[in-house]
Parts: structure tokens; sequence; C-alpha cells
């Protein structure tokens, strides 16, 4: 390699870590997701609510990482912001509420069990201010469960409450479909390593035929063992998924700077049919992340296959829009006498992206 060309690369490289310095905590942060899950019965209300690590050590810096028991006493302002930010309200005024006990998971969440005191007998309001504590993009999947009926749907900054009657009302909505439907799209537009993933498949791609054909594989991949993940038939080891999402990402991104086929040396794309397959198997791998969102929801086994269907179909929707918005910067990409050195160059930045990914997710 000449010295211009290691010049080159290595411009190249100082720049995409440059950027990488600056965006990675932005990014690491931006559209974090929390679980909130509320039981309702004759005794009360119980609660368990998962947050991100990111999140909760904002409130409570001296939060371990590693999995395990976590004393209440260790919560401190943490404590508060989830009796405060986690409201269950019956007859208009906020049920009181503590903080029974705490542990850190090898997923990366902090489980917080919580208890309300509630006659449990009217409708309740569930509310959710937590974004006030990170952001507007915050979002908590919630779910309740009262008298053998569930309901599931999402609370976001601007839609932070929802009312919940009681179990024998007939006006009561069924179990929310659509909220599952919303959730997939949210998971996936908000999931910047699985979209990074796919423009690292599509930009260096020939022509439209073999994109659809990369499409085609992540899809069926990440649809087949999200729905395997949900029924437990597949349980990958604790810590395992997201940093070999990581690493797939890598994967792709050194194979575009390696491999001769994804463009000429005029800088047009030329087709690789060897690319599917990594498509596929890697979907496997994202697949599997998808899986872990519906796990912690917590649904009733009567309730899975309408939930697993409504959310992969949401997945699928977000998927869709997000290539259908890029397609035209896509085309222009592929036709431009610069299309080499972007791939390439973007290609080092994702490589760099990546591997700060894996490594904060294997911590």
């Amino acid at each position: 390699m000449s010295p211009t060309v290691l010049r080159a690369w290595g411009a190249r490289a100082l720049l995409a870590w440059l950027v990488l310095l600056h965006a990675s905590p932005a990014v690491g942060h931006a559209g974090s997701t929390a679980f909130w899950r509320v039981v309702l019965d004759a005794a009360g209300g119980h609660a368990v609510v998962l947050l991100p690590f990111e999140d909760a050590v904002r409130l409570a810096p001296g939060l371990p990482r590693s999995a395990g028991e976590l004393g209440v006493d260790r919560l401190g302002a943490l404590d508060e912001a989830v009796r405060n930010h986690f409201l269950v309200i019956e007859g208009g005024v906020p049920a009181e509420a503590r903080v029974l006990g705490a542990r850190m998971l090898a997923s990366g969440l902090i489980e917080l069990q919580v208890a309300h005191r509630l006659s449990g007998s009217g409708a309740v309001v569930l509310r959710s201010t937590f974004h006030r504590v990170t952001d507007d993009s915050h979002a908590v999947v919630t779910r309740i469960e009262r008298h053998g009926r569930g309901e599931s749907f999402v609370l976001t900054a601007t839609a932070s409450e929802r009312l919940v009657r009681r179990a024998d009302d007939a006006s009561a909505p069924p179990s929310g479909v659509l909220a599952m439907v919303r959730l997939g799209i949210a998971h996936i537009l908000t999931g910047y390593d699985h979209l990074v993933f796919l423009a690292c498949l599509l930009v260096p791609s020939a022509s439209w035929r073999a994109r659809v054909g990369l499409v085609s594989a992540f899809t069926a991949a990440h649809s087949l063992t999200l729905v395997l993940g949900a029924m437990r038939i597949i349980t990958p080891p604790a810590g395992f998924v997201e940093p070999a999402i990581a690493l797939s990402i890598a994967y792709v991104a050194i194979e575009n700077l390696l491999d001769s086929h994804a463009v000429r040396p005029d800088g047009l794309p030329l087709p690789s049919s060897r690319r599917w397959p990594a498509a596929f198997v890697f979907g496997l791998v994202h697949g599997l992340g998808f899986a872990g969102t519906l796990d912690v929801i917590g649904l009733p086994a009567r309730a899975w296959i309408t939930a697993v269907l409504a959310f992969n179909a949401g997945v699928e929707i977000g998927q869709l829009a997000a290539i259908v918005l890029a397609a035209p910067l896509v085309v222009l990409a592929a036709r431009s006498r610069w299309h080499r050195p972007l791939v390439q160059s973007t290609s080092v930045l994702v490589l760099g992206l990546a591997f700060v990914w894996f490594v904060e997710r294997l911590s």
C-alpha cells in the first residue's frame, strides 16, 4: 500500500474517531426505553420498573455495573425518582409507593420492585414523567395486569398517562395490539445499531434487486429468531446478544472495506452473491435483540402470539419506512463518482462506532 493511500486512510480514521468521541455519548442515550409492569389485585398493587443503567446512574452515580442484588439504601435519588415519576393514580390521588428492592441485571437494566397502596376496586391512571429526568425521546413500555386481564401500551413525553378501567368494565379496551405495532416501529427507528447494519448492507450494493434480496434475508432471519426467542425455544446466554450485534456491524463494515465485489475501481457498485448469507446469519442475532424487548414486558402465555406478531409487524413497517426514506440518498450515492470513497470513509466510521458499542455492551 502506497504512502499516499496510507495517509488517506489515516486521515479518514482520525476524522472518524473525532466524530465518535463527540457523538457516542449522545447516541448511546437518545431514545432510551424503560419498562414498567404493574399488577393490581385485591391486596393492592405491585410494580416492576426496568431502567437502562445509563439513565439510573445519573441519579445514583455509585451503582455498580456487575449483575447482582442492590440495597435500597444505595439507590439515593433514584428511589425518590421512581416513586415520583412512575405513578399509579386512584381517585385522582397518586397511590403511596415504596421501593422494596433492586438488582442489576446481566442485560444492563436495573430492576426495581415497587409496592403501591391501592384499594384495587376502581379505575386507575398510570402516569410516567421519567422523561423529565432523561429527555423527551424517552419512552416507557408499559403493561398492566388486573384480575387476569392485561393491556400493553407505550408512554411518552407527549402521551404520558393512560386510563385503565376495571376488568369488568364493558367499555374497557382490549389488550393493545396497535400499541405493540407502535412499539415495534419505535424499536427499529430508535434502534440505531439495526439501522446502521442495514445501511452497511444496502449502500454498497449493486442494484435494487440485490438490496431487496439482502433485506429479505435479514427480515426472514430476524422474524424467525424473534418468534423463537419470545417462545423461549432459543435462550442465548445473558450478555451475548447485544455485543454480538455490535460485532455484526463491525463485520459488514470490514467487508465493505476489503471486499472487492462491493464496488468497482471506478466507484460504481458491483453485485456480490456472498452478502445475503451474512445478512441472514446476522439477522438471526438481531432478531434475538428484538425478542429481548418482549421478554422484559412479561406477556402472559395466552397473549404472546398476538403480541409477537404485532411487534414484528411494527418492526417491518419501521424498517420499510426507513428504507423508503433513505432510498433517494442511496440512489444518488450509487450513481456518484464519489461512491467508493463514501463507502470506505463511512465504513471506517461505522467500524469505530461498532467497536465503541461492543466495548460498552461487553462491560
